[in-house]
């Protein structure tokens, strides 16, 4: 179970794609310049920009996304299904591994006092 806590955590780690909505591209960074939104691509790994004047460009980014090099296409995180941001994605799965955790270790305490007993 640890093993499978700890690749989730990783997984949850390495998606940086975002889905520029207004042109329904998967990103991976931005800046603005003077006039200019520069964006890099997750596909090419290289950097675009177009010419903008509209400073809510940003608006319309959207975070959690994973870009799948299979499929060449942008999927929402497992978190972002769920209806919840990332941090609250992973206060979650801390909690469960701690939950788990707890419960693996009174177990084992119950187990080494009955044996311990039985000299």
């Amino acid at each position: 179970m640890k093993y499978l806590i700890s690749l989730l955590f990783t997984i949850n780690f390495l998606n940086a794609s975002m889905l520029l909505d207004s042109k329904n591209i998967c990103i991976d960074d931005f800046y603005y310049t003077t006039n200019q939104f520069n964006y890099l691509d997750s596909k090419t790994q290289t950097w675009f920009y177009f010419d903008s004047t509209n400073i809510n460009l940003s608006k319309s980014i959207i975070p959690n996304f994973i870009y799948d090099i299979a499929s060449d296409k942008c999927s929402p995180n497992s978190a972002f299904i769920l209806g919840m941001q990332e941090t609250e994605y992973n206060f979650l799965l801390g909690i469960v591994g701690l939950i788990l955790g707890a419960v693996f270790m009174f177990f084992t305490i119950q187990i080494f006092i009955t044996v311990g007993g039985r000299r």
